[in-house]
């Protein structure tokens, strides 16, 4: 047999097969009638078939990043670490997005949603905590469980009904995931849902969030956009993909560093796949997104962290998530958190990136630079109070871990926001001055 084939699935459809071939290769065939969503914007509708060039990034950007996270599962499942489609033939149901895939003998159980709710009490998740925690690579995964979640984060997605969490096995859906936080880095996760919560707080589309505590274990709590209730309470799948993934870039190619995607692509590719009526809400929040990352300086915004959602023609920008800022960490041996991960008009540390590195990256990229330094100016203006409230709202539950976090990020945030700010006001200073000149000439 020269392939292996596995069936995949999309808002509850079989809309394609995905092959490896003996030599290792991937190929994607849409069915005849794929429905009305591409798999991905790189796999248009009507196209194909698709091959490794496209369908190998895509694959990759729905696994672990974490080398040594992909070794623990490959020992859970006797596969190998660096075969993206075995991995996936194991643990496949419930991937980033609506996507899913199987062996053509469990579509019909796949589409039925076959599976399981396994309670767990706060003792358990603690267990799971402390395991991530002590042991970031190993494998978290219970025997029955088929999720899979993107990125180099240790992390692990349940299930939310009611009050109570669950362990979601087979085909049922994860509703939220649970982050302890980066290694090496005091209160990240902490620091993550501060920031989610200013970014909401300013007005910005951001994935919703909650700090809790497990017994002695913390973790950040994140409510998963790609989930959603339909009228009659049952949960259903919204396809999404990150832009790496949407311009056919291997995750390990991320960073603009390393020749991943830079922003003005990720304008481009906004405006060609974009409905009109969408368009300018796309570019405008993509926009307000990237601005928010360098004004409270988050090093890792890089293409994964921004996403797309797809049904059918639609394709709108995905909420914030995985946003971060550096400043609470000293710089000394990190000299990575004082840069962006895209650059802003040629220039990536966040110190130089003034409202004229502004403009230049709206000439690049086609916008009006007028309409983007007032949107970047008015987020400056919102963010210090938006965090301060932030702060405020997680201290009320009197956790010392909050004091010393608003301490270390907040006055740094508000400087960083306040050298925009004065960028401002010496402009407007500037042409008012040159107008007066004008009018006495």
């Amino acid at each position: 047999m020269s392939s292996r084939q596995l069936a995949v699935l999309l808002y509850g459809q079989h809309v394609a097969d995905l092959e490896q071939t003996q030599g290792g290769q991937h190929r994607l065939t849409y069915h005849d009638d794929p429905g009305t969503t591409p798999v991905s914007l790189t796999m248009p509708l009507g196209g194909g078939p698709f091959r490794q060039r496209v369908v190998g990034p895509f694959l990759e950007g729905l696994l672990p990043e974490r080398e040594s996270a992909r070794e623990a599962m490959s020992r859970e499942f006797d596969v190998s670490a660096r075969n993206p489609f075995a991995l996936l033939a194991n643990m496949g149901l419930d991937c980033a997005g609506a996507v899913q895939f199987c062996a053509e003998d469990e579509v019909a159980d796949v589409l039925a949603r076959s599976g399981t709710l396994e309670p767990l009490t706060d003792r358990d998740i603690e267990r799971r905590l402390a395991e991530l925690r002590t042991n970031p690579a190993a494998s978290w995964l219970a025997p029955r469980e088929r999720w899979s979640l993107a990125g180099a984060q240790a992390k692990f997605a349940l299930r939310r009904e009611g009050e109570a969490w669950c362990e979601a096995t087979g085909a049922e859906p994860t509703t939220h995931i649970i982050k302890p936080g980066v290694d090496g880095f005091r209160s990240q996760a902490l620091n993550e849902h501060i920031s989610l919560q200013t970014a909401r707080r300013t007005g910005l589309s951001a994935a919703k969030s909650s700090f809790e505590r497990f017994g002695s274990e913390s973790a950040l709590i994140v409510e998963r956009y790609d989930r959603r209730r339909d009228r009659d309470g049952h949960l259903v799948r919204l396809h999404q993909e990150d832009m790496c993934q949407a311009t056919g870039t291997y995750p390990g190619d991320k960073y603009e560093s390393g020749g991943g995607p830079r922003a003005v692509r990720i304008v481009d590719l906004l405006r060609a796949s974009s409905t009109r009526s969408d368009r300018q809400h796309n570019l405008d929040a993509f926009v307000d997104a990237l601005a928010f990352n360098v004004l409270i300086q988050a090093p890792d915004a890089h293409a994964k962290n921004y996403s797309v959602l797809l049904l059918e023609t639609i394709v709108r920008l995905a909420p914030l998530y995985d946003v971060a800022s550096g400043l609470p960490y000293d710089s000394t041996n990190q000299t990575g958190l004082r840069t962006s991960a895209m650059a802003i008009g040629g220039r990536r540390r966040f110190d130089q990136i003034d409202l004229d590195r502004w403009r230049r990256f709206a000439r690049e990229a086609d916008l009006e630079p007028d309409a983007v330094t007032a949107r970047v100016v008015s987020l400056a203006e919102r963010i210090p109070d938006a965090m301060t409230d932030a702060f405020a709202a997680e201290a009320e539950h009197g956790d010392l871990e909050v004091g010393d976090l608003r301490s270390r990020m907040l006055d740094p945030v508000a400087q960083s926001c306040q050298l925009v700010g004065s960028q401002s006001v010496r402009r407007s200073g500037s042409a008012t001055s040159a107008r007066r000149q004008l009018r006495q000439a």
